[in-house]
């Protein structure tokens, strides 16, 4: 039995996870964490294998010579307390594969995927010899080169990127499983959207060979998925009795599509078909048509026509719904199949009606046209005069008038005319200025520019702020000296007791 199983997953330190345990899982093996202390020894189970390690070209050999070397320098350079360290992944192995192919398959589809683009991935095989074939696949998070490890890269984190790995193992064990016999495949896609894909092809197939196919493929997909099976509990009662089944209903499927295949390409084209029940409605035995020998009012030397004779109303059936859209009745009617068969004259039939068939036909489908009577404007009066300069005041005011023609406002010319001489675009100030503005800005930014006189005095200085003329005349008494003044002044001096005066 032949399965997909590809689920990727991350290391996360905020977890309390660990590349290196994780490695000595999968290497059965026993290897010492540097970073933490921790030792993980794993050595003593006897299911692996095989291991290996896929590295690009450029890696230093010191860091890929081995899962203990590889991950304890992952954890090494991984700086952050919550970080990601690695990927990984197990994969379901074909077991109609042999443990040499197995092996292959796996190393090809990691050296293509993830290798290639700069990835190391460190490989272990378990279980090969059982029902139950695995691989357990780790893989570096950050690039590699001769110095070791660098950044992270962003881009193999994109869900794009899984959904086309999954896609890739598919494909590529499915080429492994065809090289080897084998007539299993596997599918990375749900089995509901497997089971809608093929009910469409059904839907639109061409012959019965591939609407057999078709249906065949979606009654094996109308099913449950089958549910995964940890392998610590993979050898315990309960989970072989519920693999055991689900075994059966898968089992049960592919029996009933193989029927469904039979019954499909063994019937005729014309039937009507609801892949949605997958009921069949055969259509009844073809009638045949017979025809006049002769036709009254002709000579016996004027070659036969046919006449094309509808069945009676009452052998039509009811129309059966379409596969397509069960809201839509098929155009294949579930009645009798009506056939014309014709005597072996050497020339070709040709069908034809009458003319005057044709026009009764026409006449009886097409309603009548009545020939509308064009109004006809009144001339001699009021309401033509008013009509008339109603047309010429939308001609001259409207741009789409009926003949084309625009009129110039003359009013509106003049004004752009003046705004044009007396304005200027500023494309320092963004905006129009007055064109004497404009004009002097220009002269005054030019390299060669000297000011004139005028324009030398237009800032005057600031006038100095002297004190005022006295005015002499009016009082000629000289002042007093400030000694005098203080001599005469009515507060009492306060002198130090030993100064001397």
């Amino acid at each position: 039995m032949a399965i997909f199983h590809l689920d990727f997953k991350i290391v996360k330190r905020s977890e309390g996870r660990s590349s290196v345990a994780k490695a000595a899982y999968h290497a059965r093996c026993r290897i010492t964490d540097e970073r933490t202390g921790d030792t993980y020894d794993y050595s003593h189970r006897n299911d692996l294998y095989g291991h290996f390690i896929l590295a690009p070209v450029n890696a230093p050999q010191y860091i890929v010579k081995d899962s203990t070397a590889l991950w304890n320098e992952v954890e090494r350079v991984e700086r952050q307390s919550n970080g990601q360290t690695s990927r990984y992944f197990d994969v379901a192995i074909p077991a109609a594969l042999n443990n040499d192919d197995k092996k292959k398959l796996v190393l090809e589809y990691c050296q293509k995927n993830f290798v290639d683009k700069g990835m190391i991935a460190d490989i272990a095989f378990h279980d090969l010899d059982s029902d139950n074939p695995h691989a357990h696949v780790m893989l570096t998070l950050k690039t590699i080169g001769p110095e070791g490890f660098g950044k992270k890269e962003r881009s193999w984190n994109d869900r794009k990127m899984s959904i086309y790995w999954r896609e890739s193992w598919a494909s590529m064990a499915n080429s492994y499983l065809a090289a080897a016999g084998s007539s299993e495949r596997i599918d990375h896609r749900s089995l509901q959207a497997q089971h809608d894909e093929a009910l469409e092809k059904a839907a639109v197939a061409l012959d019965n060979e591939e609407k057999a196919l078709w249906l065949a493929k979606a009654a094996e997909t109308n099913r449950p998925a089958m549910k995964r099976i940890h392998s610590a509990k993979w050898r315990s009662k309960a989970a072989q009795e519920q693999r055991a089944a689900e075994q059966a209903v898968r089992d049960a499927a592919k029996q009933e599509a193989v029927e469904v295949y039979k019954t499909f390409s063994e019937l005729d084209l014309e039937i009507v078909v609801d892949v949605r029940s997958f009921t069949v409605a055969v259509l009844a035995e073809p009638e045949q048509i017979v025809l006049p020998k002769t036709r009254s009012g002709s000579s016996a030397s004027e070659p036969q026509r046919p006449v094309l004779v509808a069945p009676a109303p009452h052998t039509r059936m009811r129309g059966v719904k379409s596969y397509r859209d069960k809201s839509k009745v098929s155009k294949v009617v579930a009645g009798k199949k009506p056939s014309v068969s014709i005597s072996d004259s050497g020339t070709n039939t040709i069908l034809k009606t009458s003319p005057s068939q044709n026009q009764n036909r026409a006449s009886r489908s097409a309603p009548e046209r009545v020939k509308r009577k064009q109004a006809i404007p009144r001339k001699d009066n009021i309401f033509k005069r008013f009509t008339a300069l109603l047309v010429d005041f939308i001609r001259g005011k409207f741009l789409w008038a009926k003949t084309g023609k625009t009129k110039v406002d003359i009013i509106s010319k003049e004004h752009d005319k003046r705004i044009a001489e007396n304005y200027a675009f500023d494309e320092v100030l963004g905006h129009p200025v007055p064109r004497a503005e404009y004009e002097k800005r220009s002269k005054f930014n030019q390299d060669d520019y000297k000011p004139t006189p005028d324009e030398i005095n237009r800032f005057p200085s600031r006038p100095k702020n002297g004190l005022p003329e006295r005015d002499h005349g009016m009082d000629l008494t000289q002042p007093m000296p400030f000694h005098s003044i203080a001599d005469k002044s009515p507060h009492p001096k306060f002198t130090p007791k030993n100064t001397k005066r």
